[in-house]
Order: C-alpha cells, then sequence, then structure tokens
C-alpha cells in the first residue's frame, strides 16, 4: 500500500486527486470538492508537488560514461543477429537465402557423408560487414570403424565442396565436435 492508496476523511481517493492533477481533469464531483476541506488541502498540496515533478522531468539526464558505447555495441550485434541472411545480387532482383535453410544445407550434405550417422549444425554468428561468410559449428554421431578424423576431413571437404555452389554461403570456420560413435549398418 502506497501514499495514494488511501482515502481522505471526506471519502474521497488521493488517487483520483492525484490523476486530476497530473492528467489535469476536471474535478468528477466539483460541488463536493469546491466545499471540502479535506480535497481543497490535498489538491492544493498535490498541485504543489506536482511543480516539482514537472521540473525534475524537464532537467537533462546526464548520460553515465561509456553507456553510448555499449548502447552501440549491442545494436552492432543485435543487427547482425537480425542478418539472418545471405544475400545474393543479381541485375534484376535479389534473392535471400536465410540461415534456417544454410543450416539445413549443412546438415543434410554432413549427414550424407560415408560414415556419419547423424549431424546437428549451429551457425556461428555472422559479420554485418560480409554476410555470405559464416563460421559454422557441427556435432556429429559417426560409425565405429573408420578413423574419427578422416570423417571430419571428409565432412570439410564435402562442405567447403557444395555449400557455397548450392547456398553462396563461403564458410570461413568448420569447428566439428564427435558427440557420439555408433555401430556401423548391417
Amino acid at each position: 500500500m502506497n501514499a495514494y492508496d488511501k482515502q481522505l476523511p471526506c471519502g474521497t481517493e488521493l488517487a483520483t486527486l492525484l490523476e486530476q492533477v497530473a492528467d489535469d481533469q476536471r474535478a468528477p464531483n466539483p460541488a463536493h470538492q469546491d466545499n471540502c476541506p479535506y480535497c481543497q488541502t490535498a489538491l492544493r498540496r498535490l498541485r504543489q508537488d506536482w511543480v516539482h515533478v514537472q521540473s525534475l522531468a524537464q532537467e537533462p539526464v546526464p548520460i553515465p560514461e561509456g553507456l553510448t558505447a555499449k548502447i552501440m555495441a549491442r545494436v552492432h550485434t543485435l543487427a547482425g543477429h537480425l542478418a539472418d541472411s545471405i544475400l545474393l545480387g543479381h541485375p534484376r532482383g535479389e534473392t535471400r537465402i536465410g540461415h534456417t535453410v544454410v543450416s539445413r544445407v549443412i546438415q543434410r550434405l554432413a549427414a550424407t557423408t560415408p560414415d556419419v550417422a547423424f549431424a546437428s549444425v549451429k551457425l556461428g554468428p555472422q559479420d554485418p560487414q560480409q554476410p555470405r561468410r559464416l563460421s559454422v559449428t557441427i556435432r556429429l554421431i559417426v560409425t565405429f570403424g573408420p578413423a574419427i578424423e578422416r570423417i571430419a576431413d571428409a565432412v570439410r571437404n564435402i562442405l567447403n565442396r557444395r555449400v557455397p555452389t548450392l547456398t553462396g554461403a563461403e564458410l570461413d570456420r568448420i569447428d566439428i565436435t564427435i558427440n557420439d560413435i555408433t555401430e556401423p549398418p548391417d
């Protein structure tokens, strides 16, 4: 409960009088307010206090040192997240390929690599200055038997060869994590 939740001895809600002063509204019951000493006293005090509130609201707010730089850094980060597609220019229009599509292409290519049982893909942050260049993290489940490093190299080779052709994306970095192994299919 705050101070404005109270009722005056005459029964008038203090919050109603505050709204009247703050929003410059007409009195809901002018006959009562004009003759009520409680309402008159409260209104006089609220109007005096409201002048102080308006005065404070007009004062400039100093910006803390470094805040603008932090805000702009965050804006640049968010702008990078909003650029969730690759733009392919063309004389007769533009083509945008969503990052979801690029991820699915990468996932399917990785999953079709021999000895890969499962692949999941996460694209890294995009550089707004070079929107076609991406980094990718891939998690694989591979079959037991072949050298794991050979499987990872095969995935990188197929991605570097096919992703630019299929999507227009250039993969700067391909990080691969082998999360599990499984038995080879019968």
